[in-house]
């Protein structure tokens, strides 16, 4: 689906501007997923940021109304996000967006495997089991020799985004009680696509791609 919305992106960049362009390959990238890790992302910005308790944290991620923390998320994010393919040449949209996206789904899916789902959410048939270790290893090792393809600093962003993966699930499973959601995967899955993308831009502004 990167790919996808990156050659969407880059076959606009051929009759349009370049901000168009990365409009489109950005825009592209949430209709194909359905925006179900934006609602995660806007849901968990809204739960995980708020001074409540525990319970009403749960409260929250249930209600399908946004508030302020979801709006200002977004706007972070989303700009973030289209400054950094505005930085990037439209050639290497598709590349670019399949690594950041396959890289950022990996990273969250290894939560899967080492935080527990929230006791106090019901969780549904796919969250609720954890998935098999080695399919993700796997994919994790070819997305770093990917990396390595596109740019040598590349094959970092692997570790580097399973760390931050990590590390994100730490904090939300403290805010949780002890686990995870669904959100919190749509959440994660929308922190590290963009970090990995202004990580692209900051290389290619640096002469690396």
């Amino acid at each position: 689906m990167g790919a996808l919305a990156g050659a969407a992106g880059w076959a606009t960049s051929l009759a349009a501007p370049h901000l168009l362009a990365a409009a489109v390959a950005l825009g592209g990238a949430i209709v194909l997923t359905g925006a179900v890790h934006v609602d995660g992302f806007l849901d968990g910005c809204d739960a995980f940021f708020a001074s409540v308790a525990t319970e009403r944290r749960f409260e929250i991620l249930k209600d399908p109304r946004h508030g302020t923390f979801a709006v200002a998320g977004m706007f972070v994010a989303g700009t973030l996000a289209l400054a950094a393919l505005v930085a990037i040449a439209p050639r290497a949209y598709p590349a670019v967006m399949a690594f950041a996206g396959a890289l950022a789904r990996a990273a969250a899916a290894l939560n899967a495997r080492l935080f527990p789902y929230a006791a106090a959410a019901r969780p549904n048939a796919a969250l609720g089991t954890k998935p098999p270790l080695v399919p993700i290893l796997v994919t994790l090792v070819v997305l770093a020799a990917a990396g390595y393809a596109l740019a040598p600093a590349f094959a970092a962003a692997v570790p580097l985004a399973v760390a931050a993966s990590w590390l994100v699930a730490r904090w939300i499973a403290a805010r949780l009680g002890g686990g995870l959601v669904g959100d919190a995967y749509g959440f994660t899955i929308v922190l590290l696509e963009t970090g990995v993308l202004c990580a692209a831009a900051a290389g290619a502004g640096r002469g690396g791609g």
